[in-house]
């Protein structure tokens, strides 16, 4: 039998897959606008909230399509992530902090741009604490566009798991931390 405390933390990094944030003009690398930066943060912070409240509609509707494709489809997807936050609120996960750092650079990632946003995200569990420092990776098509997201916990154990997603992204690229004490 599996520690709660592990499942639920299992469950978390599935349930939040949504990646960093990827972006690229002209196959070049650049940085972000303040207003790019302002709507990643909101966005995320926005997802965060929902989340905590039992709402998986916000993480649904802004996960990129690699991961619902994988998952099945977007309704295979979607259940999935309703059944993981139903049995996070049911095992009392709770966040406690989320502090949200400037996004990488953007990549080129064939029609997408990417980058990824740091997060330190602190939550409490039958009375346990539990530090994830990872990312969001962020994804909008090349030029603009809504963004669509991933979380970077669920690539902790499985980091090829990038590049299942986002073939045409480089290689090589440089992550922001990516752990959970």
């Amino acid at each position: 039998m599996k520690h709660p405390l592990r499942v639920g933390a299992v469950l978390l990094s599935f349930a939040l897959s949504m990646l960093v944030v990827v972006v690229a003009h002209a196959g070049e690398t650049q940085a972000l606008v303040q207003e790019d930066i302002d709507t990643l943060h909101a966005d995320i912070r926005a997802m965060t909230e929902a989340f905590e409240r039992g709402d998986a509609e916000p993480t649904i509707e802004r996960t990129h399509p690699s991961l619902k494709a994988m998952a099945g489809g977007p309704d295979a997807f979607a259940a999935m992530t309703r059944h993981a936050v139903a049995q996070l609120r049911e095992l009392g996960v709770s966040f406690l902090s989320l502090e949200l750092g400037a996004p990488t650079r953007v990549y080129p990632a064939g029609a997408e741009e990417v980058c990824f946003v740091p997060r330190i995200s602190v939550l409490e569990m039958q009375g346990k604490r539990m530090t994830s420092t990872g990312y969001m990776v962020a994804i909008r098509p090349k030029g603009g566009g809504p963004w669509t997201y991933l979380d970077g916990a669920g690539l902790r154990k499985h980091p090829d798991l990038l590049h299942q997603l986002l073939p045409d992204l480089e290689r090589g690229i440089p992550l922001p931390p990516n752990t959970l004490e």
